[in-house]
């Protein structure tokens, strides 16, 4: 049952609708508390058995360090259960979370349960510091076709600190050098 409505998905340049889902690494992560610090790819998908899946999987873990050199990190949403995702974090190596979906999140996305024994189609989007949507595709062709689009945008976001005053900036440099 989905505690987000479907009918207010989110679009290109709202406010992305905060979770709070657990992840893989037995963690619970908030989007609120992610994005002041890095931007966030979100990747969404429904079977982790899924040859799809695990090939965009991979192609975002191939992208984890340019992701990090522009501030942006990945998480990936699925509703499969908890211990499937471990299964496929560990299978896969991938150095990022995995959350589990159990409220029905990935709604406010357009990703909703597909016919009876199809599943929705991955969905990815990007959300910048400032929690607002920059990018998104559902379905999206493949996360290896949509990585070079989204890091080109990544590279024209301004640093986490672009928007602090100028008081503040000193102090924390004073504080480094002193």
């Amino acid at each position: 049952m989905s505690t987000y409505p479907t009918s207010a998905r989110v679009a290109v340049g709202q406010e992305a609708p905060n979770f709070d889902l657990t992840s893989t690494e037995e963690a619970v992560l908030m989007l609120r508390d992610e994005v002041p610090r890095t931007a966030v790819v979100l990747y969404f998908f429904a079977d982790p058995s899924s040859e799809r899946a695990r090939r965009d999987l991979a192609s975002l873990a191939g992208q984890t360090e340019a992701l990090l050199r522009l501030r942006a990190k990945a998480l990936a949403v699925s509703s499969a259960p908890l211990g499937e995702l471990k299964r496929l974090q560990r299978d896969l190596g991938l150095r990022f979370p995995l959350l589990h979906d159990d409220r029905g999140f990935s709604a406010a996305y357009g990703v909703a349960p597909g016919a009876e024994g199809v599943p929705p189609a991955p969905a990815l989007a990007v959300i910048g510091r400032d929690q607002r949507v920059l990018w998104l595709a559902h379905p999206v062709a493949s996360v290896a076709e949509a990585l070079p689009e989204i890091l080109k945008l990544l590279k024209t976001q301004p640093s986490p600190t672009a928007l602090y005053p100028k008081s503040i900036i000193n102090r924390l440099v004073d504080r480094w050098v002193n």
